[in-house]
């Protein structure tokens, strides 16, 4: 909390970077004083790096891991168990053990006292659309791992690890009704037509027998989705609790979007705490398709891939070896990790409006990779609104959720909505060609979407014929994709 440390004469850490420097003279106790009543009980997630000889480390290597070598970065099982119970022993809670890291949690307090470094608010970007009650926390300096019951033996280091953002809502704007006069979709009628799935229904394909997983801020069963049979299921990830209850209305509303598009999934929706531990729940569930409509603006000009994103990086390397076809939203206007990673399927999008014109718009992202040369986001869209608000469709949410306008229903969209709908299409080609691999899904999402050549992005890249920084290969057109497959 604020209350907690003289911040006079420091610099916040810049958002994405861990300060490396040793902790001040004084200690903690000078830094926080020892009054208890100026601290709140707060929660740190992150992920505990291993020290394992003969296992290759991502964490010390400038080169970083690729689908076809992550196998070689997994931690042997029994070394990462034995740190996992000196960790324990120390007042951390362990909620899983992967096979690169593993997930803990401690208080804010707790943290400190272990590690020997403050945790202070990091200065977020004012250039992007970021929440406005979004905040983020990092070590003010290196995070050394205590000698004590030899846990140093066992644990390299410790990334704190943050929360995503959502990529469906810009700053709070003046409020709004649903009963203004606006053109919007609604689902799944709407998008079904628009994304061209429609069709790919009447044959009788509409991804039944295929197991998508979206992880999210939560999924209220919304009478919604019972009245329409889909299968809905929510879990919780292990340091979560609570998965149908979803107080931001962003997981269930997004959830529509993709039922939209294929109505028959196998549907397992994540509730998320920490996103690399949700994640990797989410692999373990064995879907075929993931989708996230979340990120970290990180991917900018002389930066590189901070450690503690690369835990959530190896998760999805993993995911994508396993044949698992990775979503994620592209951004609005944020220069997007996860949707950088080049075995991603990153998510754009494109505007339709009352007059079936086809369009970039200005709210989602399109940009050139830093961290990864020669990666260009995003790769394909779905549909999106436009600016300030994209209150573009109308989706089901939890009554009295952030997002909540009418009873139980908001308007929202951004990239969040293109990713489920894509993920979607996904579905209905895995239904008709179960041999696809992910690569084979987006080759064939590619060359058969719809060219854009209207608009521009939010980065200013105009769409033009053929494949452009604001939209990628185009449009997604599930009929003629799942054409091209049968």
């Amino acid at each position: 909390s604020d209350g907690v440390r003289d911040r006079r004469r420091r610099r916040k850490p810049a958002f994405g970077s861990h300060a490396e420097h040793d902790v001040s003279p004084g200690g903690l106790d000078a830094l926080l004083g020892d009054d208890p009543s100026r601290r709140e009980m707060t929660m740190v997630n992150f992920e505990v790096a291993l020290r394992a000889d003969g296992t290759m480390s991502a964490f010390e290597l400038d080169v970083l891991p690729t689908v076809d070598t992550v196998s070689e970065y997994r931690v042997p099982r029994g070394i990462a168990i034995e740190a996992a119970r000196r960790l324990q022993d120390q007042g951390v809670a362990v909620h899983d053990i992967g096979a690169f890291t593993i997930s803990a949690s401690a208080s804010e307090e707790r943290f400190e006292q272990l590690f020997g470094t403050p945790l202070e608010p990091v200065e977020l970007p004012t250039d992007v659309p970021i929440p406005d009650d979004y905040t983020a926390t990092a070590p003010r300096s290196r995070v050394d791992v205590p000698a004590v019951d030899g846990l140093d033996e066992l644990v390299d280091r410790v990334y704190v690890q943050h929360d995503p953002i959502l990529f469906a809502t810009e700053r709070a704007l003046p409020p709004f009704s649903l009963s203004e006069e606006k053109f919007r979709l609604r689902v799944p009628g709407d998008v079904a037509q628009l994304m061209q799935a429609t069709p790919v229904h009447r044959r009788g394909i509409t991804g039944r027998g295929v197991r998508v997983a979206m992880v999210d801020s939560g999924f209220y069963h919304h009478p919604y989705f019972s009245a329409l049979g889909y299968d809905y299921l929510a879990v919780a990830a292990p340091d979560v609790i609570e998965p149908g209850n979803d107080t931001s209305g962003h997981g269930t509303g997004e959830s529509a979007n993709l039922f939209a598009t294929a109505p028959g999934i196998n549907f397992v929706g994540v509730k998320m705490g920490n996103p690399t531990l949700a994640f990797r729940t989410a692999v373990e569930l064995r879907p075929r398709v993931i989708t996230c409509s979340w990120g970290f603006h990180v991917d900018l000009p002389n930066t590189s891939m901070p450690n503690w994103l690369k835990p959530l990086y190896l998760e999805v390397l993993d995911a994508v070896a396993r044949g698992i076809v990775v979503c994620f939203s592209a951004g609005n206007g944020h220069h997007a990790f996860p949707a950088n990673v080049e075995e991603v399927l990153a998510v754009g999008g494109t505007v339709v409006d009352d007059a079936l014109s086809y369009a970039a718009t200005e709210y989602t992202s399109g940009f050139e990779s830093v961290w990864f040369p020669g990666r260009r986001v995003p790769d394909i869209t779905g549909l999106c609104g436009t600016p300030p608000r994209a209150d573009y469709i109308t989706l089901p949410v939890q009554v009295g959720a952030n997002l909540d306008k009418d009873g139980g229903w908001g308007a929202f969209s951004g990239t969040s909505a293109a990713s489920p709908m894509v993920a979607g299409v996904c579905a209905l080609l895995l239904e008709a060609d179960p041999t696809l691999a992910p690569q084979d899904v987006r080759n064939v999402l590619q060359y058969t979407a719809r060219d854009v050549t209207d608009g521009k992005c939010f980065q200013g890249h105009a769409a033009g014929a053929g494949p452009d920084l604001a939209t990628g290969y185009g449009l997604v057109d599930a009929h003629r994709a799942v054409e091209a497959v049968l």
